[in-house]
Formats: structure tokens, sequence, C-alpha cells
């Protein structure tokens, strides 16, 4: 990660390179999260920290610029990681704005990660908390509704 974010800072002006070389720096610091989240331990605060930062470029980027299933996908990251971390209200916070996002907004890849939340907010630990058990619920009726697999066509 300190390799992609020094390469991009020598970045050669004047030169396009083809497909992931030309990520916009959100989507590299959202990759960044979810790969620190994976490894887990002591980097989901490295986690928290990547997928805020790329929360906050997309926020702040064009609306052209902006990706929203790579938003979504890094609020999810920034939620679990919340989770590992015991964080509840942070954990809330995040995942209401996911859930509370357009249907069109959801991926098939967006339903995997919420089915994931879900699966960890079903361990017995959270058994007794009534804000768990209402995310959980939550999540799982999202989940029930088919996610967009491609665009709608428009009508003829």
């Amino acid at each position: 990660m300190e390799a992609a974010k020094d390469a991009r800072g020598a970045q050669t002006p004047g030169i396009e390179l083809p497909g992931v070389f030309t990520f916009p720096e959100a989507k590299q610091w959202a990759y960044a999260g979810t790969a620190l989240l994976a490894i887990g331990g002591p980097h989901v605060n490295r986690a928290i920290d990547a997928s805020s930062h790329a929360i906050a470029l997309y926020e702040s980027a064009p609306q052209e610029d902006r990706s929203s299933g790579d938003l979504q996908a890094a609020r999810l990251d920034l939620a679990t990681a919340y989770l590992a971390n015991g964080d509840i209200d942070g954990l809330r916070d995040k995942l209401t704005t996911v859930l509370a996002a357009e249907p069109a907004r959801r991926t098939a890849s967006i339903s995997k990660r919420l089915l994931a939340v879900s699966a960890r907010l079903s361990e017995p630990v959270y058994a007794r908390s009534p804000m768990v058990l209402d995310l959980r619920e939550n999540v799982r009726e999202v989940c029930s509704r088919p996610a967009l697999t491609n665009p709608p066509e428009p009508a003829k």
C-alpha cells in the first residue's frame, strides 16, 4: 500500500496508463481498506482510516467521478471494522447509511457484503443486544430483495 501511494505521487504527467493504473485515489483507498480489513487483527484501525479516507474522497469528488458501488463498499468495510472493534454505534451509523441507499445502488457484491455482516451479527455475543438484533433484521430484509446485477433496460 505504501508502494501504491508512492507510485501515485511519482506518476509522470502526460503518460496515460491503462486499467487499474488510472484508478482514482478514492478507489485506491477503498481497496486498501478492504485489504486491511481482510488481514484483520492489528490492521483493523488502519482499515478504518483507509475506508474513512476513501469515503471522504468520494463524497468530495465531482459527481461524475463518484462510484456509488465503491462508496457503498467502503461504508460497509468501515461498518465491519467498527464491528470488529466492538463499536456498535459506528456500525449502526455506517450500516444504516448503506441500508437506506436506493435499491438501484445495491449490487450483488454489496448484498454479499451485507450478508457477511449479518452473519457476524448472528454470533452469540450479540444475542442480547436489541440494537444488533434490529440491525440484523434490517440487513436480512434488505437482502431478501433481489440485488441489481445489470442496469435496468430503458422502456421502449
